[in-house]
């Protein structure tokens, strides 16, 4: 059968991919402040625009995968390390510049697109995620329909699970109760 050797499965292979990606995907990190905060303090575009950027950038990510980046982290470790400080050095200045600007754009903010591909290639998470979960999943001698179905499982989960997260923080209730609660944290305590 197309979808059975005699050892593996794909179908299995493929469910189990499903699950363990998108319960990647769910655990909070970078990406998740970054796609929330988007929305609730720019536009629903911009917020597309970030979410377009994980799903680049999860290409990017897959195509490495497929093409031996876990077999150059083996090699060269160096490598492995250089892109944990990068993404650390990066999501630093994205912390400190999010919580100077308390959640406002400075005027020479990148694209939405920019930012979420940036987070995502630099994201710890990421790494880790690609580096050695995801590989396990494309081993030498995958079936090619089977590389593709996974990287299109990894695509398919970025775009529902930030997109569902951009549009509810995109959502006006959600912006109107959040422009109320910083109002309140903000406000100066009134005296008896």
């Amino acid at each position: 059968m197309l979808w059975q050797d005699s050892s593996v499965n794909y179908v299995a292979l493929l469910a189990s991919l499903l699950t363990v990606d998108l319960l990647a995907a769910i655990s909070p990190g970078p990406n998740f402040v970054l796609v929330t905060q988007t929305a609730m303090h720019r536009t629903p575009r911009h917020a597309a625009g970030v979410v377009l950027g994980f799903v680049v950038s999860n290409l990017i990510w897959c195509c490495a995968v497929v093409f031996g980046l876990s077999a150059l982290f083996d090699l060269f470790p160096s490598v492995y390390r250089i892109v944990q400080v990068g993404g650390a050095l990066y999501l630093t200045y994205l912390g400190v510049s999010l919580w100077l600007t308390d959640g406002t754009a400075p005027r020479a903010e990148p694209s939405g697109f920019v930012k979420g591909l940036l987070t995502n290639l630099t994201n710890p998470k990421s790494v880790v995620y690609f580096g050695s979960i995801f590989a396990l999943f494309i081993a030498p001698g995958t079936p090619v329909w089977v590389t593709v179905a996974a990287v299109g499982i990894v695509l398919f989960n970025t775009v529902v699970w930030y997109g569902t997260v951009a549009a509810v923080f995109s959502h006006d209730v959600v912006r109107s109760d959040s422009s109320r609660s910083s109002d309140r944290s903000t406000a100066s305590p009134e005296r008896s």
